[in-house]
């Protein structure tokens, strides 16, 4: 493992193209910055794991999402807010 210059060996892309990762079984799922999301398969899963850890790569299993608020609690109306005709 190379933490050095910022590369892990049969990964085609450097670490600062990393955004988040999950790991399922032995693979793990990997969202670039660009958007396009890879998998791979290390020789080591802990070591890689390790590896994406040091270099701040967010586990999206690790980290607490923000719960989302109901529009209609957010409305004057309440519930019955939705029972009103559309115009």
């Amino acid at each position: 493992m190379d933490t050095v210059s910022n590369t892990y060996p049969a990964l085609a892309f450097p670490a600062s193209e990393l955004s988040a990762f999950a790991v399922t079984i032995d693979c793990f799922i990997i969202s670039l910055k660009n958007g396009t999301v890879i998998s791979f398969t290390p020789d080591d899963l802990g070591e890689f794991y390790h590896w994406l850890i040091i270099h701040n790569i967010r586990d999206i299993h690790k980290k607490e999402t923000k719960k989302e608020t109901p529009s209609v609690t957010n409305s004057s109306n309440g519930w019955k807010g939705l029972f009103k005709k559309l115009k």
